[in-house]
């Protein structure tokens, strides 16, 4: 995956310098992307989870924390491991950028790592933002 990681920064790098963005934009666009490294690694890794048996995808999702994510949204807590095991890959790490605003879409999202402002107040870890996507979305009416 480090190889495949340094080809997303060297695209980058050419990218910005073709598109000629001033220095302040290279500069955060660089950092955003070395700070979302983990956040890359884990989709490139749920991937290779898919290509094991479901038994062995629900041990590796209860190891790595996938329950602590569902407890922090009301109707998903203590739910069943077999049931988790579906959800998990549902999953999708995202990264935002500090002063980044996120668009609201029709998601539930678990923040982890850092804070954010929403609707006047600090969100910070295990904070949910859109657990009533459910109620909101004209797919699952």
């Amino acid at each position: 995956f480090a190889t495949h990681f340094q080809h997303l920064n060297d695209d980058l790098n050419l990218l910005m310098e073709s598109r000629g963005l001033d220095r302040s934009l290279q500069t955060r666009a660089r950092k955003h992307l070395h700070e979302a490294f983990k956040v890359h690694r884990q989709r490139h890794q749920q991937n290779t989870i898919r290509a094991l048996s479901p038994g062995l995808q629900g041990e590796i999702a209860l190891q790595s924390g996938a329950d602590q994510v569902c407890n922090c949204v009301w109707y998903l807590r203590d739910v069943d491991p077999d049931v988790l095991v579906d959800l998990v890959n549902y999953f999708v790490p995202e990264m935002y950028s500090p002063a980044e605003f996120i668009l609201h879409k029709q998601a539930v999202s678990v923040i982890r790592r850092g804070s954010c402002w929403f609707k006047g107040r600090i969100l910070v870890r295990d904070s949910i933002i859109g657990e009533d996507m459910l109620l909101d979305s004209e797919y699952l009416r």
